[in-house]
Order: C-alpha cells, then sequence, then structure tokens
C-alpha cells in the first residue's frame, strides 16, 4: 500500500508540475488524493519530492532506452529507436522544466551527463556507418538530439503534436539535417 501511494503521489506530481511549474505540495496532494501530512512522510518535503521524482525520470528513461537498444541491429537503428524511447519516455521528465531546483542536483547532473555520453558513443557509432556525416561534431549532433527530445516532449505536452507523431518528427528533423543521405536528398 505505501509503494502504492508512494507511486500515486509521484506520478500526481509529474502532471502537477508539467501544468503548473509552481504547483505546490497542496496541489500534488489534491491530484494524488492523499493528504498532505501523506506527501511530506513519504518525501519530507517538496524538494523531497522533487528528487525522488527526477530520480524516477532517470530510471524510467534509462529503463525504455536501454530496452530499445536490445532489439536495434545497428547503431543507426539503436540511435533511432534511444530517440523514440526517449520522447515516449517525455511524460516522466517534462516536469523538470518546472524544477530548476533539480539542474544543479549532483546525482541529476550525473545521470544526465552519462546518458548524454551514451548517446555521444551511439553518434560515434552511427557516423562510422555513414549515416551521420563526419564532418558533423559529436558534441553539436548530441546537442542538436537532447534539443530536439526535449522539444518533443513541450510540443506534445501543450497538445501541439501527439507521441507517435513527435517520436516520427524528432527522427525525420535528425535525418534530413545531421545524415549524410538527407531525406529526399
Amino acid at each position: 500500500m505505501a509503494i502504492a501511494t508512494r507511486e500515486r503521489i509521484l506520478e500526481a506530481a509529474g502532471r502537477a508540475l508539467s501544468v503548473s511549474p509552481n504547483a505546490t505540495v497542496d496541489a500534488v496532494a489534491a491530484e494524488a488524493r492523499v493528504g498532505r501530512a501523506t506527501v511530506f512522510r513519504h518525501f519530507g518535503s517538496r524538494a523531497g519530492l522533487l528528487r525522488a521524482l527526477g530520480r524516477r525520470a532517470v530510471a524510467e528513461t534509462d529503463r525504455a532506452t536501454r530496452e530499445a537498444t536490445v532489439r536495434a541491429r545497428t547503431a543507426t537503428e539503436a540511435l533511432r529507436l534511444v530517440m523514440k524511447a526517449a520522447v515516449g519516455a517525455g511524460e516522466s521528465f517534462r516536469f523538470l522544466t518546472a524544477a530548476p531546483e533539480l539542474y544543479d542536483a549532483p546525482d541529476t547532473v550525473q545521470a544526465y551527463e552519462r546518458q548524454l555520453a551514451e548517446l555521444a558513443d551511439l553518434v560515434e557509432a552511427s557516423k562510422r556507418e555513414g549515416f551521420i556525416r563526419p564532418d558533423v561534431p559529436t558534441a553539436w549532433a548530441v546537442a542538436c538530439i537532447d534539443g530536439l527530445i526535449w522539444a518533443a516532449c513541450r510540443a506534445v505536452g501543450s497538445g501541439a503534436v501527439g507521441p507517435v507523431q513527435a517520436e516520427d518528427l524528432v527522427w525525420d528533423t535528425l535525418a534530413g539535417g545531421l545524415s549524410a543521405h538527407p531525406a529526399g536528398g
């Protein structure tokens, strides 16, 4: 029961913060249909709730991208599947745009840097396969991909595009802009 309540609070916090960046503990508690004291009992403070939500988002993104790469036969396919998985997992981390206090949290920074390093490895491998142009700096490609993923998550969150469309648009944008063989060219 305690685990189910904790998960319900985390899900409610993600929803509440995505809608209102300054959502209070009271708003999260109402969304989760629990008392304010229950939120504090599980997380200690709003900051503790945000840290737990951040750890959950990292774990969900890691799980989704790990599962995606297992099916890949090439680095380029793995890159496509990782991007798709990251956009799909966006619901779990979109709240981070509303939680700037986590930007400097050591565990958040370390996890994000690790994820970007893993992405850089995929970009390098995709270059070796000839998909990404060799003249494109890896750091630039990683920054572009990261930006595309965040843009897709914001667009899905605002209702501008659907999740599947966002996944396709991220890949199409990458393939058309960084590829050695641009789409339609």
